[in-house]
């Protein structure tokens, strides 16, 4: 069927994109650029229906996942009534040197993507349901805003390490809720100092939810800092303001994280297939809601993934491979083709698989297990990646089966595979 039908292959950029259409004999017949308005889209949609005619068939277009660029040019040609196919950009890298003259442009680009097709060696992307876009949008929108909360309490932090020295060993969290209100009332050791230590300590209660003797005990290392900080910290008359400054940011930016996690809680819940998965993954020791919604947003139906070595690498476990004639690296570091929000999620959910808790036990033994064996043979960073890897088919295995996760030994799991 490839071979019988023209093909349009659109080299996507920012601003604009270029289309090369192939003949079903491989002969070009438009090379068009496109701009990324209605009216230059619009052409270049007439222009394939003319080749359609022309031809007997209708093209397809054939694009890369270039960002989130390709995303309205996939909307329009689709809504057009054409068929769209979205190709990895590693994947049409393949024939970047098809000339043997060094090429590299756009117009090549649009023609060397078409031609990839036509070879039959593209494997479509996954294209994201509305609903899917959505949510996968507000999950790195929470990851991004959670990463500037972080930034601005190290500021903060560095700020407070000048103007109040020790207080940071009081509150090792300065933008933590009851730092924030400390901060917010008393901005400078001095304002501190002039009041009594009962006030300081009985705020210092309410604010944390933990009574007056909490209080009461970081009110007195608090007074501490502040006089110490009276005399070696560095004075300034903008001091308080640069303290308040901070607070606002940080204030304003945990309140956008929490009107996008309301968001993502209202999406979850109205999409019967997301609340079924979320569900599903909070049933794994060390993934709770927010990093469920995560997989489920970055990685999609499950059903594309026909082996759990699929799901892996799609979320860039598996590992690079270096060989050539009798040369073969023994040191392949991973792929990383995946996605990053993904990694970072399972390494949290690693790191808390094999932490002990308060009371000596873990979150997940099993895991807890092979990680101290890996550990035996393997660095420790090696060590949690395959603990990553195996939370990797942990997650395949209960989205398949549809079953929320069950404890058990490697011993067990074989005597229930040699039962089965």
């Amino acid at each position: 069927m490839e071979s019988s039908v023209p093909v349009a292959g659109i080299d996507v950029s920012k601003r604009f994109s270029d289309m090369c259409v192939l003949s079903p004999q491989n002969d070009v017949l438009l090379k068009q650029k496109i701009y990324h308005d209605m009216t230059s889209m619009r052409l270049a949609a007439k222009k394939l229906r003319e080749i359609e005619s022309q031809c007997g068939v209708k093209p397809v277009v054939v694009m890369e996942s270039t960002s989130h660029y390709h995303l309205i040019l996939f909307q329009f040609f689709a809504d057009a009534g054409f068929e769209v196919v979205v190709v990895n950009p590693i994947q049409s890298g393949a024939l970047k040197n098809i000339n043997v003259r060094k090429v590299k442009n756009d117009r090549v680009d649009a023609y060397r993507i078409a031609m990839l097709y036509r070879l039959k060696v593209l494997r479509p992307s996954q294209i994201p349901t509305s609903s899917l876009r959505g949510l996968r949008l507000l999950t790195r929108q929470r990851s991004e805003l959670m990463d500037d909360v972080t930034r601005f309490k190290n500021r903060l932090t560095a700020y407070l390490d000048q103007i109040f020295p020790g207080y940071c060993e009081v509150f090792s969290d300065a933008g933590g809720v009851s730092s924030r209100a400390v901060l917010r009332r008393w901005p400078a050791p001095d304002m501190l100092l002039a009041v009594s230590m009962d006030e300081v300590a009985e705020f210092i209660g309410k604010a944390g939810r933990k009574g007056y003797k909490f209080g009461a005990e970081k009110a007195v290392k608090l007074r501490a800092a502040a006089e110490s900080a009276r005399v070696i910290g560095v004075r300034s008359v903008s001091s308080a303001s640069l303290i308040e400054n901070m607070l606002d940011i940080i204030e304003g930016l945990l309140s956008a994280v929490r009107r996008v996690e309301g968001e993502i809680k209202a999406l979850v819940k109205q999409e019967p297939g997301f609340n079924e998965d979320v569900n599903l993954l909070c049933s794994i020791p060390g993934i709770g809601f927010n990093s469920a919604v995560v997989i489920v947003a970055e990685m999609g139906d499950i059903s594309l993934f026909r082996k759990p070595k699929q799901l892996a690498a799609y979320f860039g476990l598996d590992p690079g491979e270096r060989q050539s004639g009798t040369f073969k690296g023994r040191k392949n570091k991973l792929s990383k083709r995946g996605s990053p929000q993904v990694r970072a999620v399972l390494h949290m959910a690693a790191v808390s698989s094999v932490s002990r808790n308060r009371d000596g036990t873990y979150k997940n033994p099993v895991l807890a297990e092979y990680y101290e064996k890996k550990c035996v043979e393997k660095p420790k960073n090696v060590a949690r990646v395959a603990v990553m890897r195996k939370l990797s088919n942990i997650i395949y295995a209960v989205l398949r089966d549809r079953k929320p996760f069950e404890l058990r030994t490697p011993q067990e799991h074989m005597r229930l595979l040699t039962a089965a």
